[in-house]
């Protein structure tokens, strides 16, 4: 093709819908051929000749070499402390990893994600070192029980990690005990699957296991949470009288134990059948299972729910009566019940008699009480002690809840009239109402007057507050004041703190690179250590992505970078979520890093493979996804743009024509005709035959002339009225496509073509040209040439 063909094939691109980064790849071409720019990018080393390697069909496309990142050996970085330079250390054996793993796992206060990411590390012939107790507590802290730290709601890659741990186990030929059963057990429950936790308490049988209750109770407890599934409650219910009568269920003093009479009653109580809870507790009474305030304030609840306050409050007589005291849960279910019901006296009697015990009631009923504070203070007057600055406090923070920040002041100056000394977290509470309502100055004034007359002194919170709050204003001098103060006072900096400094620092518009080194450079020696969290990454990532768009980073900034993207998951098992990956792909992509970018992108590919919410950030702005496209475009690196665009279907991002644009470029340079043909029709065509998702969205008119183009470029004139047919036939039987101009053929197009096609040399050219305009004239008279 000659060079004036090509020029007018890159017009026809540059149409009013084209990128201008594109446009201005296309514009080079104008000057030369393409195929002359591509000889000259292989003579130059920039790229190697992907058109050897390349397979026709999309799938095969992966495979294609990538530019590979070279560090120089003499490079000033290394010897500092943050040196990208990593000693590797020599592998351990099986029982060594193994040791190493059950020290870490019982001594360490490691999350979910770390224990995963550790047990994931362990050689395989390591697992036969580990015994049942690993096992378990393995399984305990991947599903987070209460008694490894911090809980969290399993997930479905919760329990497929889970399983890839007990089929691990099983294969080495460790044998489970009961309570590996009772955590797989666990985990289904939660997740509301019931049948496969019977499952498991079949399979834990079957092992002739001789299960104690707590499995029954644990599924008992799942249905006592949902009303419909009282039957099966009620069936469950029976079983295990009927197994623990014929001791197929180990219990104490073989009877059934008050909390799982509770989860039962409970259940009945949810749905409304009070007469079947008075036989069990006259059958807990025959068997001497005594109830206790928790059990009676279920049935409260029950009561309360079904036949309203009134019932509730008759029932809350008889728990006093039979020697119960209500405690706090007992007086938020009556006040929830007497707000709902609009019972103003009956609010007020509750909140007298909470106020004699020394009972306050959350900021939440608070808020919702029809009360201004003041009242709420006159009728809760019998508050003691320490309880009356529990109560100021509740009353400062259901107004902070209402956003009423001039009613936090007045409370603050309501306790100094009646000499109610405040403590640190009424403090807390002012300064993040301030900080909230935006008046930071106020903030730094009252926290010099407090705390310079006050022996009372500021904690790490109330730092942390004022932190963060000066890091949001943009008032960064402010922000380092008080981290600067608060390590004199021997506070320790902690993650949460780091987070909102390097935060701040992303935003701020004199951004220094080099501060936000220092920052997590100070983070990566503090002691006692400190692990970072996904969000320390995503502002270290944030602040790097906005300095690379400003300017092109150094080689040691660079490295940094690459360098804390290891970390994230070698040394602090980072869960990546879906903004770290997103963040971090833009901090490459802006940073012209294609090798670190593809590798993020594959790592996020990885994971959508079990947990699809790790690209929701994708999905919300898959303009991340374009850009990594066009970077690898830009590098001549095409098929690193064909494997990022083989991927947006599978992670179900909106329809962006661009990506197709960049896409058929791709094809094009790679002397892959072929596969330009199998992108087009696979989006136009609706059929499991093509490996590509049906989307005519992604193919624009600027698409369709890009096409055009380069079947005429590659002289494959027999394809161009077989797509622009079909692209017709689909877009005019859409209506929101039909309507928009987007899928509209123009006359300056149709101009273009059949100019570039009376100059084309091939033989079918002048038919093409005429069949064209017959087609455009019947189907697209506007778009017909005068």
């Amino acid at each position: 093709m000659h060079a004036r063909q090509a020029r007018q094939a890159a017009t026809i691109w540059s149409t009013k819908h084209t990128h201008p980064i594109v446009t201005n790849i296309l514009q080079a071409y104008q000057r030369r051929s393409l195929s002359e720019l591509y000889s000259q990018s292989i003579k130059n080393k920039q790229v190697k000749d992907t058109r050897q390697d390349a397979r026709s069909p999309l799938d095969n496309i992966t495979d294609l070499p990538r530019p590979k990142i070279q560090i120089s050996k003499a490079d000033p970085l290394v010897g500092l402390k943050y040196s990208a330079n990593r000693e590797d250390k020599p592998p351990k054996n099986a029982k060594q990893a193994a040791e190493e793993y059950i020290e870490g796992l019982h001594r360490s206060n490691w999350n979910s994600e770390e224990t995963w990411v550790r047990f994931n590390r362990l050689p395989s012939n390591a697992i036969a070192h580990l015994r049942n107790i690993d096992l378990n507590y393995t399984l305990a802290k991947i599903r987070g029980s209460e008694k490894t730290g911090s809980r969290s709601t399993p997930t479905s890659a919760t329990l497929n990690r889970m399983l890839a741990i007990y089929e691990a186990f099983t294969k080495s030929g460790m044998a489970p005990d009961k309570y590996t059963y009772q955590e797989l057990i666990a985990v289904n429950v939660e997740l509301l699957n019931f049948k496969y936790a019977y499952e498991w308490l079949d399979k834990m049988v079957k092992q002739n296991i001789v299960p104690t209750i707590r499995p029954y109770r644990t599924i008992l407890k799942g249905y006592s949470m949902i009303p419909g599934e009282i039957d099966n409650a009620r069936q469950l219910w029976h079983e295990i009288k009927s197994k623990v009568s014929n001791g197929q269920i180990a219990t104490e003093g073989s009877k059934i134990d008050l909390s799982t009479y509770t989860c039962y009653i409970a259940a009945e109580a949810k749905a409304g059948n009070f007469a079947r809870v008075v036989d069990i507790l006259q059958e807990m009474d025959q068997l001497n299972v005594k109830p206790d305030i928790t059990l009676r304030n279920t049935i409260l609840e029950g009561l309360v729910k079904h036949r309203g306050f009134d019932a509730g409050k008759q029932e809350a007589t008889l728990i006093e009566e039979s020697g119960y005291e209500l405690n706090g849960f007992s007086y938020v279910v009556l006040l929830n019940a007497a707000i709902q019901e609009k019972r103003a006296d009956e609010i007020s009697k509750l909140l007298v008699a909470a106020a004699s015990k020394n009972i306050i009631p959350p900021s939440h009923i608070i808020e919702a009480i029809s009360l201004d504070a003041m009242e709420v203070l006159q009728i809760m007057d019998a508050v003691e002690g320490e309880h009356k600055v529990r109560l100021y406090n509740t009353l400062i923070e259901a107004a902070m809840r209402g956003n009423d920040f001039n009613n936090v002041l007045h409370l603050i100056g309501h306790m100094r009239q009646n000499k109610v000394k405040a403590n640190l977290i009424t403090y807390t509470l002012l300064f993040d109402a301030l900080n909230k309502a935006g008046r930071l100055d106020q903030a730094k004034s009252m926290f010099s007057k407090i705390f310079k007359s006050n022996s009372l002194k500021p904690d790490a919170h109330i730092y942390s507050i004022m932190i963060d709050a000066c890091g949001r204003h943009g008032d960064i001098r402010s922000m380092v004041w008080f981290k600067t103060e608060m390590q004199k006072q021997g506070l320790h900096i902690t993650e949460p703190i780091y987070n909102s400094i390097l935060s701040a620092l992303a935003r701020w518009r004199q951004s220094n690179i080099q501060a936000v080194m220092m920052v997590v450079n100070e983070l990566e020696h503090a002691k006692p250590a400190i692990k970072p969290t996904s969000r320390t990454f995503s502002a270290i990532f944030a602040a790097f992505a906005i300095q690379a768009k400003q300017r092109k980073l150094g080689s040691i900034e660079l490295q940094f970078l690459q360098r804390w993207y290891r970390y994230a998951h070698e040394r602090y098992f980072i869960e990546k979520d879906s903004y770290f990956y997103y963040i971090s792909i833009s901090a490459f992509v802006q940073s012209r890093c294609l090798t670190d970018a593809m590798t993020a992108f594959k790592d996020m590919i990885d994971g959508f493979k079990s947990n699809r919410h790790v690209a929701a950030s994708f999905v919300k702005k898959p303009v991340q996804v374009l850009e990594l496209i066009k970077l690898s475009v830009e590098l001549q690196e095409y098929g690193a743009a064909l494997e990022v665009w083989n991927r947006w279907f599978e992670l179900r991002l909106a329809p962006m024509p661009k990506a197709t644009e960049l896409a058929l470029f791709a094809c094009d340079q790679m002397g892959q005709p072929d596969i330009a043909r199998n992108i087009a029709n696979g989006l136009l065509q609706n059929s499991a035959a093509t490996n590509i998702a049906f989307c005519p969205q992604m193919v624009s008119e600027s698409v369709l002339a890009l096409y055009i183009a380069i079947m005429i470029k590659h002289e494959r004139l027999k394809e161009v009225m077989l797509l622009v047919q079909l692209w017709t036939d689909v877009t005019k039987a859409d209506a929101a496509m039909a309507s928009n101009p987007l899928y509209q053929i123009s006359e300056t197009t149709v101009s273009r073509i059949t100019g570039i096609l009376r100059q084309c040399k091939h033989p079918e050219a002048p038919r093409l040209a005429g069949e064209l305009l017959s087609f455009i004239d019947k189907h697209y008279p506007e778009a017909t040439p005068e």
